[in-house]
C-alpha cells in the first residue's frame, strides 16, 4: 500500500452523503518510528494518506504532515555512527528489507529544496548565524541565492565547510529579516520541501508548515539503507546519497554551498520518485550505498577548525550541550 504524504486533517467531515465519514484506524506508532514488525498483520494503519489519521508528535521515519514528523531521524531511533553512516539502534531485526516508501505527494503540491549555511559568531559547535539561504525547484532552477551578513561578529566564516567568505558577505549580504522576506516572497505555501534533515532548515528560517509551505520530506528517512547483514537500517549524508543515487561525488576540498546542497536534494529526491515501485533497484542502489567507501564529514576530518568546535560528539571539546 502506498505511503501518502500527509497534510493537516480538514476535520475529520465528510464531504458528500450527508453524513460524518468513517474514523480511519490509528497510524501505528510503531511504524511511525520504523519499529513495527507486524506488517499487513498489524490492526493500526500503515498509511499517513487516511484523512484524520492520528500522527506522533515524536520523531518517525520519513514524512512531515500537520506537525512535524521526522524530526533528528537516526538520533530519535537511537541510532549509533558506524563506517561513516548511522545505524538505526532500536528497530527489530528482519530476515528481509521491508518494501520501499512509495510517496504520493498531495496533488496541486510542487517540490522544493531549501538549505541554510552558517556561519561561526563563537567557538562552542552551537554558535552559528545564517550566512546563505537558497530555494531552488523541482527541477534544479536555483530561484534564490541569499546572503546574510551577520549582525555579531563572525569569528570564522568556516570556508571549507560553508563556502562563504567575508568578501561574499560584504559583497552581497543584507540583513536577515530581507533574506528572510524575499525568501517568502518566492516559496509558494503549496510547496513540498525536500532536503537532509529538512527540519533544523526550517526551524533556522523560522518557516511555518502550513503557513510558509505544506509538508517536509527528510532524504535521512527516505534513503535510509536496509543492511541485511545486521537487519539493521543504515544512514547516510547528503554527500554520500548523492553519490550513489546521480552520481555527483564532491571534489577532494570542495566547500558544501547551500545551492549546491538544494540541488542535489531535489536531484536525489527525484531520482528515488522514477525507481520507488522497483523493490529490485532500490535495493541494488541501497547495496552501492553500503560498499561506496564514506568521505569523512569535515566534523570528523578537523574537530576543532580556526578554535571553532565543529560539534563531532566523539570528539568535542567545547561542552555545549547537543539538541539532536
Amino acid at each position: 500500500e502506498p505511503i501518502r504524504a500527509a497534510r493537516a486533517p480538514d476535520g475529520g467531515r465528510g464531504s458528500g452523503g450527508g453524513g460524518t465519514a468513517p474514523r480511519p484506524p490509528q497510524l501505528c506508532k510503531f511504524f511511525s518510528q520504523g519499529r513495527c514488525s507486524r506488517g499487513e498483520g498489524c490492526r493500526f494503519s500503515h498509511s499517513v494518506g487516511s484523512p484524520g489519521a492520528s500522527l506522533p508528535s515524536s520523531p518517525g521515519p520519513l514524512l512531515t504532515g500537520s506537525g512535524h514528523w521526522e524530526a533528528q531521524l537516526a538520533q530519535g531511533m537511537g541510532g549509533m555512527a558506524i563506517g561513516g553512516g548511522v545505524v538505526g539502534g532500536q528497530a527489530p531485526r528482519h530476515s528481509t528489507a521491508p518494501l520501499p516508501v512509495v510517496i504520493d505527494l498531495p496533488q496541486g503540491t510542487m517540490v522544493y529544496s531549501i538549505d541554510v549555511e552558517c556561519v561561526a559568531t563563537g567557538t562552542l559547535h552551537n554558535d552559528r548565524s545564517i550566512a546563505q539561504i537558497s530555494l531552488v525547484d523541482g527541477a534544479s532552477n536555483v530561484l534564490a541565492n541569499l546572503y546574510v551578513k551577520p549582525d555579531v561578529p563572525v569569528v570564522s566564516h568556516l570556508t571549507p565547510l560553508t563556502g562563504v567568505t567575508a568578501e561574499l558577505l560584504d559583497e552581497r549580504g543584507s540583513t536577515l529579516e530581507a533574506a528572510l522576506s524575499e525568501l517568502r516572497r518566492r516559496l509558494p505555501p503549496n510547496s513540498v520541501l525536500v532536503g537532509q534533515n529538512i527540519l533544523k532548515d526550517v526551524q533556522w528560517l523560522g518557516l511555518r508548515e502550513g503557513v510558509d509551505f505544506t509538508m517536509m520530506v527528510d532524504l535521512a528517512g527516505l534513503l535510509k539503507v536496509w543492511n541485511p547483514a545486521s537487519g539493521r537500517y543504515v544512514y547516510f549524508g547528503l554527500d554520500h546519497y548523492a553519490k550513489v543515487w546521480i552520481g555527483a561525488a564532491r571534489g577532494e576540498g570542495e566547500a558544501h554551498d547551500a545551492v549546491d546542497d538544494a540541488v542535489k536534494s531535489v536531484q536525489v529526491f527525484n531520482a528515488y520518485q522514477r525507481v520507488m515501485r522497483d523493490p529490485a533497484a532500490v535495493a541494488a542502489i541501497g547495496a552501492r550505498a553500503l560498499t561506496t567507501p564514506v568521505t569523512p564529514s569535515f566534523a570528523k576530518q578537523h574537530p576543532t577548525f580556526e578554535g571553532v568546535c565543529q560539534g563531532n560528539k566523539k570528539t568535542c571539546a567545547c561542552g555545549a550541550p547537543f539538541y539532536s
